[in-house]
Parts: C-alpha cells; structure tokens; sequence
C-alpha cells in the first residue's frame, strides 16, 4: 500500500468499479424506500431528494415531448416565432438536460424514469472519474477507492451539513448526497472531476501528444460546465485561475513548457464563455431578482468549508517542513489550489460586487472540493508508513467508516422527505388522467390551465401532464410569468378555494411558508439564501393581505378569464368553499382520484 508504484496509464478500474457500484446504490437509496413505502401502490414516481427537483424533472419532460429550449412547463408560454422568449436559468444550463432528454427520447423513457436512472448512472460515473483523478494524483488505487467513498459520502459532512445537523441539534438532516440532485449538478459532475484529471495529464504525461488532447479535453469539459451549473464552472475557473497563477510563482520542473498547456485549457475554456454571455445578457429581466443577485463587496472568510481547507493548508505546510512533499512537486500545487478555490469562490465579490446565493457552492460544489483536499493531505502523511498491514488496516477502517457513514447519511436525509414523496405518488392518478385529456387535445394539450388547490401536486403536475398550472412553487422561476403575475396568481388560487384575507393573516402567522414565497420570495423567509437577508416585518405582511383583500372583494370576470381555466384538482381532505369558483364557472362531474377530485371547468358567459 502506498508504494507510488502506480503509474498514471496503470488505473485497476475494478478497484473504481466496486467503489463507483457502492455509490450508486446509496444513490438509489430514496427510490428503494420510496418502493418499500409504497409496495404495490406505487404509481411510478421519482424519489426526490431535492425539493426543487420537481421543477428540474418539469423541464426535462418538456424536452422529451419536443417543446422547444425556451419552454416553460408552468404556463406552458413557450417560445415561437411569433412570440419570443428571454432566456431563462433552465434554457442557458441547457446542455445538462438534453444530455437525459435525447437518450430518454431514444429509449421511451419519461422524466420520472430518467430521473430513476440518473441517480444510478451519474453516481457511477462521478465516483468512477473521482477514483481516476485519486490515481493519477497518489498512483495509488487502493487509496484512490477508499478516498472515493470518504470524498463522495463526506461531501455533506465537509460542509457542516446533512446528517451531522441532526446529530447536533441544529435541525433536520438535509441535504441528501448534494452532489446527486437531479439534473444539476448530478450530470455535470463527472465532467467537473475529469476536468482535474486531464489538467493532470496535461501537465504531467510524458507525450507532446497526450498533452495537447488532454488540454482540449480540459476545456471541452469546462464548456460542459458552463452550459450545466453556474457554481459548476465558476468552481472551475477558480481552480484554473489558482493553479495557473501557482505554477507561474512556485514553478515546478518544466514549468515553461508546462505553461503552454495550462494557457490552452484556459483559452478553450474561455471560447465557451462567449457564446455564454451572449446568452445571459438575453435573460428575462426579473432573473436577477428571482435568484436573488446581490450588490455587495463584503468579504466572506468563515465559511464551514473554507475554515476547513484553511486547516488543511497548515497540514500541508507541515508536511512540507516535514520533507513529506516538496512544494514544487505538481501534487502539491495542485493540492494547495484546491485548498485555495473556496476563499477565491466565496469572496470574489470583494472585486465583482456581485454575489449569487453563495449557499450553492457551500451545499454542492465546493464541500467536494474541501473533502478532496482533506483526503489528499491526509495522504501525505500516510503513503510514508512503510509497513504493509498498517496500511491495509487504515483503509480498511476508512474505508468501513466512509460506507457506514454514507449509510447515515443517506438513511435520514430520505427519512425527511419521504412523506413529501408519498405525498407526490398519492397525487399521479389524478395528473395521469389530465395527461390522457392532453393527448385527446394535442393541439391545445400544453395552453389549458389547471387550478391546483395543493401545492405538492401542483409542482409536480408539468412533470407528467402537459396543461399549465393557474401557481405552482417554482413556476417564478421561468420566464413566461413575471413576478407581479406570479403573485395574482396564487391571489386567484386562494380567491376560487374561498380563502379571503382573514384566512390569509392566519396562514401567515401559522408560518405557512409557500405563502412567504410566493408573496414575498424566497429569501424573505430564509435567511441563508442570500448575504442580504431582510427579515419580514410585521407591516409588510399586513400591507400585503390588505392588498389581498382588496383584490378578493372586486375579484371581476376579466380577472376570472386571465387565464382562462380547464380543471380543477381538488384534494379531497380539505374543508374548500368552491362558492367563488362556481360563481365563474361551471364544474363538471367530478372523477375522484383517491386523495384528489378531477373537475372539467368551462367559464360562464356571463356573471352570475
């Protein structure tokens, strides 16, 4: 163990293999206890484990019925020649979801079931390229392996998060294996490992030609990124800028040479970031608002992850002034970048001005790159011990310890969602039959509305059925409703379930949180998305249900055929008074569901 007898074309991938399958089981780990959940009543949902995966599944979908990039499942205003549309979060990240879409098309597949395999495949695939990026770094496929499980199943933990919160009392354990949520960046991150790797090799490989395709492919990876995530490929270029600017200062063996082929990567990598700026200067202009970009050039230096990389960087010091590396060795420079990446990610607004929810590099990228520095450092200090059955005992404990951890973590993360996913089966029924009313109305499938009384359901409608909905959680977020209209919206979901501002006060003080978003947005209730948290007053929530009340009592027949809607999906345990919507419409028999009632609605011409 630890011999450095490895070389960099002498990867045992069965070593990769085993620990890529363990990984992809845990990953699979909600979808097995969503079956036991369910038994033989399951009705063919995904299992979440990420409350905005449903909106990611919605556009997915979309894709797979051949509506356009520009598409938005929620108001179902897609893009035409007739009517262009701005560009949007999800129609610039395009490349991750016509990745799954196309081989979904192939294989008849819809986006629950693509979504079933991508927890398996970009499991797999991700821990397969973490294994060979550990090889050619340490030459060591034991330790490459064991690393693989400690860095794929840490990654919560190097952030301060998932199960550890529970263990602690700091709340519920969340979020579930980060990397995984579907489709971002769980697609994207073998590409983000492999790019490292084949820095690596274009770096360190010992053929001009392998140097140069290694390089391309470098850059053909961060323009994967840069289409997928936007913490993805800034998570990247952080780590290209850092290690460029290294190898130039400490200077490594070849370093002039070497120069040319780090110089390539970073031109490739900046010809994708052309057409990407094009695109983003095309987006919708509620964007910003919407994730809340923030102005600022407060610097941000105790972040959970970056505290741990700053811990590493004196081992690694340490290991240095031990003679257990030298600082010029490629190993170390890359080490040192990775441990440097967090402080450049988190405060790059001290130049910028600009800061964009920085919690996603903290919950999803950078806590990989954290326990991936962790576990370079640590071997270090471990390749030094000579005797073999030390070695094998220590990986064996790591190994043991990494598994039983994942085990963990994986167990109580699903454990807190899987009521909502319950939840979310009990509901297709009823959004399977609107999407066989779609397929007897092709032409009009995608513009009727539906008014979705509850709000699992009707996030979860575009996932399977084609019909807009009257509000849904994420529907803010594309680009076919404005925020002003998102928010009548949910006045008018409220107003036809005869929920008039008393009701409204009381949901709020309830802390009924879909009404904080939905009314406020997202930040306002939470104050960990945004550096510039505004903690709600009691004023502005009063200001806004006197604003609601108004609207409830001059609510008129313009309103009422804005949109104009088709079905109602009524869930059966709760006490509505339908008296408004029956003032507008007439509800046809209704089909019952089990928890939910299908209504066919037509507007009445006149008011009654």
């Amino acid at each position: 163990m630890f011999d450095g007898k490895c070389s960099m074309t002498n990867v045992k991938w069965r070593f990769g293999i085993l620990a890529a399958i363990i990984v992809a089981l845990f990953g699979l780990y909600p979808q097995f206890a969503l079956w036991h959940e369910r038994g033989a009543n399951w009705n063919g949902t995904f299992a979440s484990n990420d409350l905005d995966e449903p909106a990611y599944a919605a556009y997915l979908q979309a894709l797979i019925d051949g509506r356009p990039r520009k598409n938005d499942p929620y108001s179902g205003r897609d893009e035409t020649i007739e009517n262009p549309q701005p560009e949007s979060i999800f129609s610039i990240q395009f490349i991750t979801p016509y990745t799954a879409a196309i081989p979904a098309r192939l294989l008849g597949l819809n986006a629950s079931q693509m979504f079933i395999a991508l927890s398996a495949i970009a499991s797999f695939l991700t821990a397969l390229a973490l294994f060979w990026l550990l090889v050619l770094i340490t030459k060591d496929n034991s330790f490459a392996a064991v690393g693989t499980l400690i860095i794929m199943f840490g990654g919560a933990l190097a952030s301060g998060n998932g199960a550890i919160n529970e263990f602690f009392g700091r709340g519920a354990a969340y979020p579930f294996l980060p990397f995984l949520r579907r489709y971002i960046p769980a697609v994207a991150f073998p590409f983000f490992f492999a790019l490292f790797g084949c820095v690596w090799l274009a770096l360190k490989s010992q053929t001009k030609s392998t140097k140069y395709i290694a390089a391309i492919s470098a850059g053909l990876c961060f323009g994967f990124l840069v289409f997928s995530y936007f913490y993805l490929w800034t998570t990247a270029a952080a780590f290209l800028f850092v290690l460029t600017l290294l190898w130039i200062v400490l200077r490594p063996e070849n370093w002039k040479s070497d120069l040319r082929y780090l110089l390539l990567i970073d031109a490739v990598a900046f010809l994708f970031l052309l057409p990407y700026a094009y695109l983003l200067s095309q987006r919708a202009e509620s964007t910003d608002a919407i994730q809340l970009l923030v102005l600022t050039h407060t610097p941000d230096l105790l972040r959970f992850t970056a505290i741990v990389c700053c811990i590493s960087i004196i081992f690694l010091a340490l290991a240095i002034w031990l003679g257990l590396t030298k600082v010029k060795e490629a190993s170390t420079i890359f080490l040192l970048a990775f441990s440097i990446v967090p402080f450049i990610v988190f405060n790059q607004q001290i130049i910028t001005g600009r800061s964009l929810q920085p919690f996603h590099y903290e919950f999803y990228v950078v806590n990989y790159i954290t326990a991936l520095a962790v576990v370079l450092t640590s071997f270090l200090f471990l390749k030094r011990i000579q005797s073999p059955r030390i070695c094998a005992a220590i990986l064996l404990i790591g190994g043991l310890t990494a598994v039983g951890w994942g085990y963990i973590e994986v167990k109580l993360t699903t454990r807190l969602l899987i009521s909502w996913n319950v939840a979310r089966d009990e509901a297709m029924p009823v959004t399977k039959r609107l999407a066989e009313f779609a397929k007897e109305n092709e032409a009009n499938g995608k513009t009727t509305v539906t008014l979705n009384f509850e709000y699992i359901q009707a996030d979860n409608q575009p996932v399977t059925s084609p019909q807009a909905v009257l509000w849904a959680r994420h529907q803010h977020v594309f680009a076919g409703v404005s925020w002003e209209e998102n928010k009548e919206r949910f006045y008018q979901m409220l107003y036809y379930g005869g929920r008039d501002a008393v009701w409204l006060r009381q949901d709020f003080r309830n802390g009924d949180i879909e009404a904080y978003m939905a009314l406020f947005g997202w930040d306002r209730f939470n104050a960990t998305l945004s550096v510039n948290a505004r903690p709600l007053t009691v004023g502005e929530v009063e200001q806004e249900v006197r604003r609601y009340d108004n609207y409830y009592k001059n609510f008129s027949f313009e309103q009422a055929s804005r949109p104009t809607l088709s079905f109602a999906v009524v869930p059966n345990n709760l006490n509505l008074d339908l008296s408004n919507l029956e003032r507008w419409y007439e509800l046809g028999a209704g089909e019952n569901f089990g928890a939910y009632t299908l209504y066919k609605l037509q507007l009445k011409p006149i008011n009654r």
